[in-house]
């Protein structure tokens, strides 16, 4: 299935009030809601000064957290569409937006290598953590909150604690730059991916140990999701490709591509709702896959 509204890039996917209701923005600097059950973009836009990189939609709130190219973070209302605050602490893109709701925070991943921590409640900045000097790109959450994982297109993933954000390990991931990172469900492994198109496995019960790597792709890895029944996970790449694979072996189930209803061109962005994944790419189509 095949949703299309945008005008250039999708690079940013989130759920909003249910498992059928999702939020897209990109390079065209416009947030649009959509309903993936019943193929329908709902009435709902919010607009931009710059391109959309990142979304995080607040369950406890209704407000909608949107990064942007230029280094600012917009909080809209997304019953009102009203924008409630905006912060310009970041001087490059905001990469990534992540809500730690067991400490209401929201953590900005920005391209000037800092990771900024915001009060849902006061809604004020709590602190600033400069980790590297190039971008971050990516942040992964562990289930129970206790870790952080944060790509760095330098190359390293940054482990920090998830309460106090002191460093638990600093993984030498991928040479070229790493950008995707995800936690296994039920197991204590930290899944990443890089421009050099690999998958690794570290265990964080073992100190972070390497214990498995593989060309997973032919370019670079730009998103890790886990499927509902933790039995399988997704990666999308540049390489235009979308795989399915066994979360226990790691064996390939599937790939998709333009053929099997995929993209013309790199897919960014992949999300889960429910039995549904939605993937966003350069030739600025959403596609929605039953999984």
């Amino acid at each position: 299935m095949h949703l299309a509204s945008h005008n250039a890039p999708v690079y940013a996917l989130c759920m909003a009030e249910s498992n059928e209701v999702f939020f897209s923005g990109g390079g065209d600097k416009v947030v649009a809601k959509w309903n993936v059950k019943e193929s329908l973009q709902l009435p709902f836009t919010v607009r931009t000064e710059s391109p959309i990189y990142a979304l995080v939609w607040d369950s406890q709130s209704s407000m909608l957290f949107i990064g942007c190219s230029e280094g600012k973070i917009h909080a809209v209302n997304a019953e009102t569409k009203a924008e409630e605050k905006a912060w310009s602490l970041h001087h490059d893109g905001v990469f990534d937006l992540k809500i730690d709701h067991q400490r209401r925070r929201l953590l900005a991943a920005g391209g000037d290598g800092v990771l900024s921590v915001w009060d849902l409640s006061s809604m004020q900045l709590r602190r600033t953590i400069p980790l590297s000097e190039g971008k971050l790109r990516q942040l992964a959450l562990s289930p129970d909150g206790r870790c952080l994982a944060v790509t760095d297109n330098q190359g390293p993933v940054h482990v920090l604690d998830g309460e106090t954000f002191h460093s638990l390990a600093t993984l030498n991931a991928h040479a070229d730059g790493s950008m995707s990172a995800a936690w296994h469900p039920t197991k204590p492994v930290l899944l990443t991916g890089g421009k050099d198109a690999y998958l690794r496995c570290w265990n964080a019960a073992d100190n972070y140990k390497e214990v498995l790597n593989f060309a997973a792709h032919l370019s670079g890895i730009y998103s890790i999701v886990f499927l509902n029944d933790g039995k399988r996970f997704a990666t999308c790449s540049r390489d235009k490709s979308i795989k399915i694979w066994d979360a226990q072996s790691l064996d390939p189930l599937q790939k998709i591509e333009y053929a099997q209803g995929g993209h013309k061109h790199s897919v960014n962005k992949l999300l889960v709702l429910d039995s549904y994944m939605v993937s966003a790419g350069d030739d600025r189509q959403l596609n929605v896959f039953g999984v």
